[in-house]
């Protein structure tokens, strides 16, 4: 049985959750959790993640961060966190929307990889939502 912590610089969302399985966005593709699982510190992307308890699903959009596992415990720190079930749908269509006019004007270097970041929170908002 895995243990989960999900935190971000303002607030804990999840403590002590128990997992079968924890499903994770790391930096270079899903990673997935299980029950003896070797320790390990790793960078997450934006994307979902995804824990299953007795066959019941909780879906969070997480925007980057890292995730350690150690002793079958999973401890989650994000730079920002939203649940499936607290996501408005119409504003991270809008954002989406926002985001994509925004790529198509002329931008500099950051301000390009922002709008990228927002487009891709957004579009990562909508799948998880309900």
């Amino acid at each position: 049985m895995l243990k989960l912590d999900i935190v971000t610089p303002t607030k804990k969302l999840v403590e002590g959750a128990t997992a079968d399985n924890i499903k994770l966005p790391g930096a270079k593709g899903e990673l997935e959790i299980l029950d003896g699982h070797t320790d390990l510190l790793t960078l997450l992307k934006t994307g979902p993640l995804v824990f299953t308890k007795d066959g019941r699903e909780r879906k969070f959009a997480i925007s980057y961060g890292f995730a350690e596992i150690r002793n079958n415990k999973v401890l989650v720190l994000a730079d920002t966190v939203e649940e499936s079930k607290d996501v408005d749908k119409a504003r991270a269509q809008t954002a989406q929307k926002r985001a994509e006019q925004a790529l198509i004007g002329i931008l500099s270097d950051p301000d390009f990889r922002k709008q990228q970041l927002k487009l891709e929170r957004a579009l990562v908002r909508q799948q998880i939502s309900h």
